[in-house]
């Protein structure tokens, strides 16, 4: 099966909110095709829905850089943008690790 048809699949099942098996076919598709920003854009979102955040950081910083490489540093910026908020929540998510809940007043003080 070629890329864009494996992407095409991916991209159904993720719009089917079946982000794992979208996951499995956008990364057979990378797998023949690298150099295939869209599919790394699709499985970004699918692995951002899924928790895997680092997995969707790496992917939209692989688009990225492809978008860049071709000159389409306008679709590269906009994913940027999308880059900065999953860094800075896997960042907030890594600072209030291991900090203790805070609990309630008990009642009557």
């Amino acid at each position: 099966m070629k890329a864009q048809e494996l992407y095409k699949q991916g991209f159904d099942l993720a719009r089917q909110g079946q982000y794992k098996e979208s996951v499995e076919l956008l990364t057979q598709a990378i797998n023949l095709n690298p150099s295939f920003p869209e599919a790394h854009m699709v499985r970004a979102n699918a692995q951002t829905l899924l928790g895997n955040l680092q997995g969707a950081v790496e992917d939209f910083q692989k688009a990225i850089d492809i978008y860049r490489a071709r000159g389409q540093s306008q679709i590269a910026d906009m994913l940027l943008v999308r880059l900065n908020s999953l860094q800075n929540e896997i960042k907030d998510e890594q600072e209030n690790k291991g900090q203790p809940e805070i609990e309630d007043e008990p009642e009557g003080k």
